[in-house]
């Protein structure tokens, strides 16, 4: 499993950085991320007192338009952190979950309108993460999670939400946006027991265009 990973990440490392060859725009961004995890044991029971917790992402990438002006479509690679923290009456102690994730994501916004100079827009993407390191903390016990059966496996995530963008040259803008994402279920079992991983993300980055297309026509 972990050799198959590895090849997979390869192969995006490789197709991004071809990609980000004859991009665009490239963007930088930084923000928070207030995430839980959605568990459902075989009988369909989950953990009443769950709480999210929130931990920093950093992500780079490259941005075109695609089809008109009004359509962008992005990808890029993000280092983020998941975790959840609560309580279980069953094992009478506090249960912590704590992830670090790089993710692909492969995004399309869409320009809503615009007000002045700033653009409104809404965003839909996907994202394949793979598990960097992680562990689960139950009272005073440990246990790495990088060859659990539930953390083990490629987590795909659909992301939806809207920003708004702001241009301070015809090289540079600042842009911030909410996402909304959810993975599939993280579990390799039969069985009917699920692991969804839920976050709520608001980031703050910057465009830098590195082809304008009026300086290219005059040259």
């Amino acid at each position: 499993m972990n050799m198959n990973i590895k090849k997979v990440t390869q192969l995006v490392l490789c197709l991004f950085f071809a990609a980000v060859a004859s991009a665009q725009e490239v963007y930088l961004e930084t923000g928070k991320t207030s995430s839980t995890f959605d568990y459902k044991d075989s009988s369909g029971a989950g953990l009443d007192n769950l709480q999210a917790t929130t931990q920093s992402f950093m992500a780079i990438g490259y941005k075109r338009a695609v089809f008109n002006d009004k359509v962008h479509a992005d990808l890029g690679a993000t280092y983020v952190g998941y975790g959840a923290i609560g309580s279980d009456q069953a094992v009478e102690g506090i249960l912590e979950w704590q992830t670090n994730y790089l993710e692909f994501n492969l995004g399309l916004d869409y320009t809503l309108f615009r007000f002045k100079k700033a653009s409104f827009y809404a965003k839909g993407g996907i994202s394949t993460g793979f598990l960097i390191n992680g562990s689960q903390t139950l009272s005073n016990e440990v246990i790495n999670l990088k060859n659990s059966d539930d953390f083990n496996k490629v987590m795909v995530s659909f992301k939806l939400g809207a920003g708004i963008g702001y241009p301070v040259s015809n090289d540079l803008s600042f842009y911030a946006q909410y996402l909304y994402g959810k993975s599939l279920d993280q579990t390799n079992r039969g069985d009917d027991e699920s692991l969804k991983i839920k976050s709520n993300s608001i980031g703050f980055g910057v465009l830098i265009k590195l082809f304008n297309a009026n300086s290219t026509s005059k040259s």
